[in-house]
């Protein structure tokens, strides 16, 4: 398994484009959508409209990397910290991390005390 860190300057997609390899152990049971045919060809020939599906608007300046999860490997995305956080203790933060942050289709939720 490996850790991608989304970025200021990139933001990272998981996708499994032969069938749906997902690390299920880790964030259970896939969602339908992820094991879709369309999710699984948009995500790599248009991450950003995906994205946007989703509603996850970056900027353009924004790098999106799409990984593609194999058998062998799987990809989870360490999702940005979201503003107005520092103070928060390790289990308040990880309280903001969901599934779909983690395979890069969401962000992690605003904390309290967010802008």
């Amino acid at each position: 398994m490996i850790a991608v860190e989304n970025t200021e300057t990139r933001h990272n997609l998981v996708v499994c484009t032969l069938c749906s390899c997902y690390p299920w152990p880790v964030l259970g049971l896939p969602p339908t959508w992820y094991k879709s045919a369309p999710y699984r060809s948009r995500a790599v020939r248009d991450p950003r409209g995906v994205l946007a599906e989703f509603g996850v608007h970056l900027p353009e300046s924004t790098e999106i990397r799409v990984w593609d999860s194999t058998a062998e490997v799987r990809y989870l995305v360490l999702p940005r910290r979201p503003e107005g956080t520092e103070g928060l203790s390790e289990d308040e933060l990880a309280a903001l991390v969901t599934r779909d942050s983690m395979i890069g289709t969401g962000l992690a939720r605003a904390g309290r005390g967010a802008r």
